[in-house]
């Protein structure tokens, strides 16, 4: 009996012995670019601890000596390590290309993509780092299906256009005036929300791609309404880099190369431009016969040139000689130069006890091709946490850009093109002209403009920073606040000096620009989370969130001329005697949030998802500042089913279905509810006084424009996961659409806003990734996007079914939100067809339209939509091949579909109507002896209409690459080194006539070249 109580004496010792041997083993988990991995299990082998990495790839865990702890994660090979007292314990896990997975930032959370029941697209850090795109945007493009990313601009620094699954807006002032889109993406009202590190952000273009670890893009509202009436138009998540516990790692990057002009369009050659005048003028002189007779083709070849020769090449100048011997000014290579592109990126991180901690410093300097154009960023980010406990975690990120922007001369561009190759930039004597071509004294030297005379010059600061406290109490709770404050201060400047084309050479039109810009906002966010299993097979997450965003921002401006001097630029606008305008604002805006989302999992197949959020914005009428807007959405894991489980060859099959609802109030300023009161002066008695008058009509019911949106999602993976094909079909209708209806002059306003119409949007979107090829050596990847959308408008204002604005677009039910508007082409009318033609006012030579009614007349009831702005599909397309150490990638991308007025166009076609004044684009125009023409005569043939298709196939990148090998790496002491180089927009496949048909609808003026980009760069880190 006395050996039976040692026995279990003993037996009690040793247990608690054991017990309480238990260290806590804590560490971060990493892939092999050394970024954190979020949800990997952590368990001790043979029993039931464990834990899983939180969004940072930190763990905790109790653990003895000689136990094995076990990592493991979809997507990365299992982990084995026996514990011997290691501490950080900080492990990498390799990639298993049979199971690649990965996570998913959904939104005050993430879920790994397998779990996913929403829509939603993610791209890598490297994948947005590998071609060196100078932003974010650059690099998205053609990547992800469903996503329109426009330029804007092909000037250093300019902004881009990205939208998501089409265009919710029936009014969007994105697209105003004659050119068809306005160059300016803060009037865009179907931009996407863009979320930073959790902060609310406008300008993405800003950021640094080396310091973004994901790009995450929420497409179906049932993915973006946990953003309620933020996400009607898409969620970009990003997310920057954050640190690594461990040994600190050192990393740097830097590219060189240069820039050069693309896809130059063809302009006429000197000899090319003189026998076009002469067609010029024969061709004026053969549609002034139309006035009296019928006119043949003999009439046409009997026109004397030589005696209106002297209206077009003159002799008051250099022109007429320089066509006797041949000799001629190439304008536009005379300004082109090559432009230089350098950017250095040095980063570290590491971490020890609790503490991990990564910064970065970049810098990019990118000039232009023609004048003073350039652009510069610093960037600089810093991010520091520390586990204070088991229980808390404190950290802090923030991000710091700085940028100068110089677009230089707006008139550059298009002045080089349009001179004619007949006239000199110096005379005899070696100086310079100021107007080359007399015949139209509205074009000063472009040489002024290319040395700084004009310039426009922006610089912006931006801080973001987001400081965060995460407590822990049990295994099954955490709640995080987060308050997350934005700075941006902007300073625009611009000075058109006494040589540009604006002042040409007189004082008082010298002009000066200065303008202010400065917003605060900040958003605080309350997060608890829940995560338990309610019984076996059955897991519950569940997020509650409190949400408070606030905006503020000032503005101001002057426009002074008359300045007796260049020196002073746009620095001391008081010297500008002759005050144009100036101005300040105030704005303030505030909204606030209460939101949740429950994930229920069914045996890890089963998967629903539920959200809502409750939002309130300042900026709509008093009553209906409020709004509910729920979410739900199921997935199944349809190979995980018994009956299909053993299947070899099918490796993953999975259908997704959803609903949800989201708002939108960008589509109003902060005050448009409200009336508004606007100076006015007045005759009082026989003296002038100042008075007020009501400018604005109130909107009482002004309310949200809401977005309903139904998602069919299907994920299929076969041999392994080697072909994977993700398929959505989607239905976006967008309800109590916001814009501001015309009134009658009567009413003694021009417009009223409110909720006025409905539109919607569907589509289908096809993303298909395969492993080609792949052995030990070599492999072969292919990676395709396809995402096809139709827009139409439901209804507009009560009876209303048609609506023309500006001068070519219209408002019509059951057609495109962006249509274009205008007379059907059937044709050029020919000789033999005068008497019809005359019926319309029309002679041979002009273009024919469709009289759709048949009445002889041409009006508005001919019109009919000739196309849309937005393209019907786009798609994308990247082959990567590695040889051993060696790769190369091909990426290309395609928008077609989008058709409208060309500003180009009307500017250099042939047809255009300003004599000969200018040089021409080499195309193809009617005469008596090429009737055959698809274009009009010259001269008498403009009418106005220059609508063009802006299809393209771009191939967007080539990149070749060189990883060194371990064993040399080891000698150089390095934990990688790369080295490449990449060619950008190598080759565009376009019928457009101008140099870039993706800004073909921006307006020519402040246009500039689409240019190829080589890159030499290095990468490493130790």
């Amino acid at each position: 009996m006395e050996k039976l109580k040692l026995l279990l004496i003993a037996f009690i010792i040793g247990f608690s012995s054991l017990t309480f041997a238990q260290d806590s083993v804590s560490g971060v988990v990493t892939d092999e670019q050394n970024q954190p991995i979020p949800g990997v299990s952590v368990f001790i082998k043979g029993t039931t601890i464990g834990t899983t990495t939180d969004f940072d790839g930190e763990y905790q865990i109790k653990a003895s000596k000689s136990n094995v702890i076990v990592f493991s994660y979809l997507g990365f090979k299992t982990l084995e390590i026996t514990y011997n007292g290691q501490s950080p314990l900080t492990v990498q896990l390799k990639e298993d290309t049979a199971t690649l997975e990965e996570i998913v930032v959904v939104g005050y959370g993430s879920v790994k993509r397998s779990d996913l029941t929403g829509a939603v697209s993610s791209i890598g850090a490297s994948e947005l780092t590998e071609q060196k795109k100078t932003d974010i945007g650059q690099a998205v493009k053609g990547q992800v299906a469903g996503v329109d990313v426009r330029s804007l601009s092909n000037k250093p620094g300019a902004p881009l256009s990205i939208r998501i699954r089409g265009n919710t807006a029936i009014r969007n002032d994105a697209y105003v005036g004659r050119d068809g889109a306005s160059d300016d993406p803060t009037l865009d009202r179907t931009k996407p929300l863009y979320v930073v590190d959790g902060i609310f952000f406008e300008d993405i273009n800003i950021l640094n791609p080396a310091d973004i670890q994901q790009m995450d893009i929420l497409k179906d509202a049932s993915a973006t309404a946990i953003y309620g009436s933020r996400g009607a138009n898409g969620v970009v998540i990003i997310t920057t880099k954050n640190g690594v516990e461990g040994k600190t790692v050192f990393t740097y990057e830097a590219t060189m190369g240069f820039r050069t002009v693309a896809n130059e369009p063809d302009f006429f050659t000197g000899d090319e431009y003189v026998a076009f005048v002469d067609d010029v003028i024969r061709s004026r002189e053969f549609g002034k016969l139309f006035n009296s007779g019928t006119p043949t083709v003999a009439d046409y070849n009997n026109i004397d040139v030589s005696s209106f020769i002297n209206t077009e090449i003159r002799t008051t100048n250099e022109e007429a000689s320089n066509v006797a011997n041949r000799r001629y000014t190439n304008w536009i290579k005379d300004y082109q130069k090559t432009g230089l592109q350098t950017s250095h990126n040095f980063g570290m991180s590491g971490g020890t006890n609790g503490l991990v901690y990564s910064a970065s410093l970049g810098y990019l300097s990118d000039e232009g091709v023609i004048g003073i154009e350039a652009y510069e960023r610093y960037n600089l980010s810093l991010s520091l946490s520390k586990r204070v406990s088991d229980k808390l975690t404190v950290g802090l990120k923030s991000y710091l850009a700085f940028s100068e922007r110089e677009e230089g001369s707006r008139e550059l561009y298009r002045s080089t093109q349009r001179l004619a190759p007949t006239v000199n930039s110096r005379d005899t004597d070696g100086n310079l002209i100021l107007f080359p071509d007399d015949q139209d004294t509205r074009f000063t030297n472009p040489y002024y403009d290319a040395n700084g005379e004009w310039t426009v010059n922006t610089k912006s600061l931006d801080v973001i920073a987001n400081v965060f406290v995460n407590y822990k109490p049990t295994d099954w709770v955490s709640f995080k606040t987060q308050f997350a404050p934005n700075i941006k201060t902007t300073r625009f400047g611009e000075f058109r000096g006494l040589y540009t084309k604006a002042a040409r050479n007189d004082p008082s039109r010298i002009q000066s620009h200065y303008d202010t810009y400065f917003n605060t906002s900040y958003s605080w966010d309350n997060i608890v989370d829940f995560n338990f299993d309610v019984a076996k097979g059955h897991n519950l997450k569940a997020t509650l969130i409190s949400s408070l965003y606030y905006n503020q921002r000032e503005n101001g401006k002057i426009e002074t001329r008359n300045f007796d001097t260049n020196e002073y630029l746009f620095y001391n606008t008081e010297s500008g005697t002759d005050i144009r305008d100036y101005d300040t604002e105030y704005v303030k805006e505030s909204l606030a949030s209460f939101a949740g989302r429950i994930n229920y999992s069914i045996n890890d197949k089963y998967l629903f998802t539920f959200s809502g959020r409750y939002d309130g914005s300042s900026k709509l009428a008093t009553d209906n500042k409020w709004a509910f807007f729920p979410s739900a959405a199921f997935a199944w894991k349809i190979s995980d089913e018994d009956f299909i489980h053993n299947t070899d060859w099918l490796s993953n099959l999975k259908l997704r279905l959803s609903y949800g609802e989201a708002g939108n109030d960008t589509s109003v300023s902060a005050y448009d509810s409200l009336a508004f009161l606007s100076n006015n002066d007045y005759l009082f008695g026989e003296s002038a006084a100042n008075g007020v008058s009501v400018s604005g009509l109130p909107n009482s019911n002004l309310t949200w424009e809401r977005t309903k949106e139904f998602n069919i999602g299907l994920d299929f993976g076969i041999i392994q996961n080697r072909v994977a094909l993700s398929l959505e079909l989607y239905n976006k209708k967008t309800v109590g659409s916001i814009f501001g209806r015309t009134l009658s002059p009567i009413s003694g306003f021009s417009a009223a806003i409110g909720n006025f119409g409905s539109v919607r949007n569907s589509g289908i979107e096809i993303t298909l990734n395969t492993r080609n090829i792949q052995t030990d050596n070599f492999s072969w990847r292919t990676s395709f996007n396809f995402a096809k959308n139709k827009n139409e408008i439901l209804e507009l204002d009560g009876d209303l079914d048609l609506l023309p604005y500006e001068d070519h677009g219209v408002l019509q039910v059951g057609q495109p939100a962006d249509a274009i508007w205008s007379y059907q082409r059937d044709g050029i009318w020919q000789l033999d067809e005068i008497a019809e033609a005359d019926v319309y006012g029309q002679d041979p030579g002009q273009r024919k339209y469709v009289d759709q009614n048949n009445d002889g007349v041409l009006n508005d009831e001919d019109k009919v939509v000739l196309g849309q702005l937005s393209p019907d599909w786009t798609a994308g397309l990247t082959n990567t091949f590695t040889y051993k150490n060696l790769d190369l990638s091909i990426q290309a991308y395609t928008r077609q579909g989008s058709y409208g007025h060309s500003e180009f166009n009307s500017l250099s076609v042939p047809w255009n109507g300003d004599d000969a004044t200018f040089n021409k684009v080499d195309l193809d125009y009617w005469t008596p002896n090429n009737p055959d023409s698809e274009n009009p005569a010259l001269e008498y043939g403009a009418n106005g209409d220059y609508y063009t298709d802006f299809d393209f196939v771009r191939i967007g990148n080539i990149g070749l690459g060189y990883q060194f090998s371990d064993k040399m790496l080891d000698k150089l002491q390095m934990s990688s080194l790369r080295l490449s180089v990449n060619i950008q927009n190598p080759f565009t496949f376009t019928d457009y006539e101008g140099s870039d048909p993706e800004t073909g609808l921006q307006n020519n003026y402040n246009g500039g070249y689409l240019t190829k980009t080589v890159l030499f760069g290095l990468k490493l880190s130790y």
